[in-house]
């Protein structure tokens, strides 16, 4: 039987479960792809595969799990900064944020903008439910901007699907540039650019 690390069984759970995702993650970080094997991830965390299939039915099940964990409060966080000014500050920075942490957190950057079409659609769909709360909001904004006659009256959903697309398009360009800082600046202020540039009256 194996060695219990924990006050209980419920927690050595917890405790196991937790070293899965940070394994996962800290491997995904050094191979940058989320094309990495489950036996390393258990040897990562010192059990066995067999061990690690107790908690994950297969990679983009844990891939899933790792996003669903981590990304609601990266959502959280940047709705909350870009929460001062009128509604196309707000969404600048709300925009700008999102592209922000693509540089600064490299490996849910690359699961999101690189490795999602890979993940079977469970996984994808897992995914897109995790940060449904960013295009949700983003698209409320862009719905206040109409009723002050600040934008142009589109239907909420092509709306909040051409900033998504705008957004994600600056995004793939980071994480695919040998120096994501060196060109953060110009590749933000151009996606602000163009996005009001089809937006406003």
């Amino acid at each position: 039987m194996p060695r219990i690390r924990a006050d209980n069984i419920e927690a050595h759970k917890a405790l196991t479960r937790r070293e899965i995702l940070d394994a996962a993650h800290d491997l995904i970080a050094e191979v940058g792809s989320a094309d990495i094997a489950l036996g390393d991830v258990a040897a990562e965390v010192g059990i066995g595969r067999t061990t690690l299939y107790e908690y994950f039915r297969d990679k983009d099940d844990l891939i899933a799990a790792m996003v669903e964990e981590r990304l609601p409060e990266v959502v959280q966080d940047l709705i909350n900064q870009s929460a001062a000014g009128d509604v196309k500050e707000r969404i600048r920075d709300l925009a700008v944020s999102t592209v922000q942490f693509i540089v600064d957190d490299r490996v849910l950057g690359l699961i999101l903008h690189r490795e999602l079409p890979r993940l079977t659609q469970d996984a994808q769909d897992r995914i897109r439910a995790s940060h449904q709360d960013l295009a949700m909001h983003m698209t409320g904004l862009y719905m206040q901007g109409v009723r002050e006659g600040r934008f142009r009256a589109f239907a909420p959903d092509i709306a909040g699907r051409f900033m998504n697309d705008v957004i994600l398009s600056a995004a793939k360009i980071l994480i695919v540039a040998p120096d994501p800082n060196a060109r953060l600046e110009e590749v933000t202020s151009s996606m602000v650019e163009f996005l009001f540039g089809g937006f406003e009256v």
